[in-house]
């Protein structure tokens, strides 16, 4: 007679190996990246590091949730912005904000792409490849943005430079914060997705 584990009857999920990260380790995540966006939002204002938390996202959980993910980080983005923030309430400013949440999924999309794609590369090299990818897209969908809601002057070399750097930075902290909830909370959750290890 065949048995069954009760506690996978009523789960309904496949079993999981040792190494692959736990639910709640992906949940726990997630949540810190979405705590990211809410003080970035804060901290940075209209700066926000969208192709940082792309690359982030895209190397870490899947295709499907890490556009939804980024779909509610931009929500969030835009609700402080508006709320808090005192953005201004025109036409012009909505629609800035739905082409940078456009470009944000784009940046997603490329940056998983070029994960899954470039597999024969060590994972770093990955990580830089993705992020050097997704940030032309992004900028370059943004540029068309403005080419009919105006800004275009915004897009100077200098600038494109300085918002690289940033995202540059904030992806460093992403990693470096993945690497510490590994190690302050692999016992509590389990294994978290690795960024800086992609699989």
């Amino acid at each position: 007679m065949i048995t069954h584990n009760a506690s996978d009857q009523s789960l309904g999920a496949p079993r999981q190996r040792p190494s692959e990260p736990s639910r709640t380790a992906y949940f726990v995540w997630i949540a810190l990246l979405a705590l990211a966006c809410v003080a970035g939002s804060f901290v940075l204002s209209c700066v926000m590091p969208f192709v940082a938390l792309a690359v982030a996202l895209a190397c870490t959980i899947r295709l499907g949730a890490a556009v939804k993910t980024m779909a509610v980080i931009w929500l969030t983005n835009q609700f402080v912005g508006f709320v808090f923030l005192h953005y201004p309430r025109t036409s012009n400013s909505v629609l800035w904000g739905l082409a940078i949440g456009m470009a944000a999924l784009l940046s997603t999309l490329v940056a998983s792409m070029a994960i899954k794609r470039a597999a024969f590369l060590a994972s770093m090299a990955r990580l830089v490849l993705a992020f050097l990818l997704s940030y032309a897209v992004y900028e370059i969908a943004l540029g068309v943005a403005g080419l009919f809601l105006g800004s275009v002057d915004t897009f100077s070399p200098a600038i494109i430079a300085q918002l690289a750097f940033v995202n540059f930075v904030w992806l460093v902290g992403l990693i470096v914060l993945n690497e510490l909830v590994v190690v302050l909370c692999k016992t509590w959750i389990g294994m978290p997705p690795r960024l800086g290890r992609v699989q």
